[in-house]
Formats: C-alpha cells, sequence, structure tokens
C-alpha cells in the first residue's frame, strides 16, 4: 500500500530548490502558496496556517550534501502539522527524487543496478528503491486513475498503458491532469497524492 503521512508536496519549481537554504524565502514561498488555497490540509481539506520552519537535507547524484528548511504548517480544523515538501525533495528519503527517479528510469530499461556508475548511492539503497518503486508505482497508477475519474470525470483505457514501464504509465497520466510540466515525474506524482490524501511515492 502507498504511505500515508501528514505531508503535502507542492510544485516547488526550480526557483524554490535555489533558495532551500535561505528560511525567510521558504515562508515567504509557502505563506503564498497556502493565502492562494494551493496547499490545504490533506487530511480534511482545511485551510493552513505556517507554523514554522525544521531544517533538511538531501544528497544530490554525487552525495554531496545540501541543508535547508522545510515549512510546516498547522490545520485548525483538525489540529495537524502537515510539511510542506518541494518537490525536488522525496518524503523520508535522503536523495533528491531526481536522483531516485533517475536510477528506477536506468533499471526499468534494463540496466542492472549492481552496474549503475555516476550515483553515490550504494547498491542495497538503489536496489531498495528500486522495490519500493514497483509496488508504490503500480498502486499510484490506480490512484491516479481513479483521481482522473473523481476529479475531471475522465476515464483512461488501461490498454493505452498497456506495454509500458511504470515510469512511462505514470508520465502518460501526468498529461491529463492540470499540473505544471515542469520537474520529475515522482515529484509531480507526488504533488497530486498528497494534496488527494494518497500517499506518496
Amino acid at each position: 500500500m502507498l504511505t500515508k503521512s501528514k505531508l503535502i508536496v507542492w510544485d516547488s519549481g526550480e526557483t524554490c530548490k535555489d533558495n532551500f537554504y535561505d528560511k525567510i524565502e521558504v515562508l515567504r514561498t509557502v505563506t503564498k502558496l497556502i493565502q492562494c488555497g494551493k496547499a490545504l490540509c490533506a487530511i480534511c481539506m482545511g485551510f493552513l496556517s505556517i507554523h514554522g520552519c525544521y531544517s533538511r537535507h538531501f544528497d544530490d547524484q554525487n552525495g554531496e550534501r545540501h541543508d535547508g528548511w522545510v515549512a510546516q504548517g498547522h490545520c485548525a480544523v483538525c489540529n495537524k502539522y502537515p510539511s510542506l515538501i518541494p518537490s525536488f525533495l522525496q518524503p523520508y528519503k535522503h536523495y533528491k527524487a531526481k536522483v531516485i527517479e533517475s536510477v528506477i528510469n536506468e533499471y526499468e530499461n534494463g540496466n542492472n543496478v549492481e552496474y549503475l556508475f555516476g550515483y553515490a548511492a550504494d547498491v542495497s539503497t538503489m536496489r531498495r528503491w528500486v522495490k519500493q518503486f514497483k509496488g508504490r508505482g503500480a498502486r499510484a497508477v490506480g490512484w491516479l486513475l481513479s483521481i482522473l475519474l473523481s476529479l475531471y470525470n475522465q476515464r483512461i483505457s488501461l490498454l493505452k498503458l498497456q506495454n509500458m514501464t511504470l515510469l512511462k504509465q505514470l508520465a502518460r497520466l501526468l498529461n491529463e491532469f492540470r499540473l505544471s510540466k515542469t520537474g520529475g515525474i515522482i515529484g509531480r506524482v507526488n504533488i497530486i497524492l498528497t494534496t488527494q490524501n494518497c500517499g506518496f511515492l
């Protein structure tokens, strides 16, 4: 099953990644996001206020550590404190979402993780990413199909997804959503899943 959590992944774009290190800028960006109604409590759809920030880091493809900040909201309706995770981060992982996606893409294209070069992550970590994605990715396809039907009354035939890798199925389904085309597949799928309280990849 997809992991459920009190978090919201939001479309951070490149500017937020550049400002990840600046606590004031992170708070300013997330405040705007909340004020324009783009971030609601994923549990009860209540309006959020900013509770504060906590430190977070990610490792890039070369294993270099980048320290920054993640905002935390507060929902007065259900009294939860969801984290507002920028889409370039992967929830509960130390590596950037695009690094994980790149490894999964290599695997789905027939490359064995034991022989991948250019990644600082060890082989057991990359194997774990692939294994988790196999289960969560298949469920995410089902969730996206369900969300498309409930939000937009739109049906996608499973035949259109036949003979595609999981990443390609997710990419195909993302084309049907009114979402920015920038960013990685995993990050954009997580935006949809967390805002609909369906967990994350």
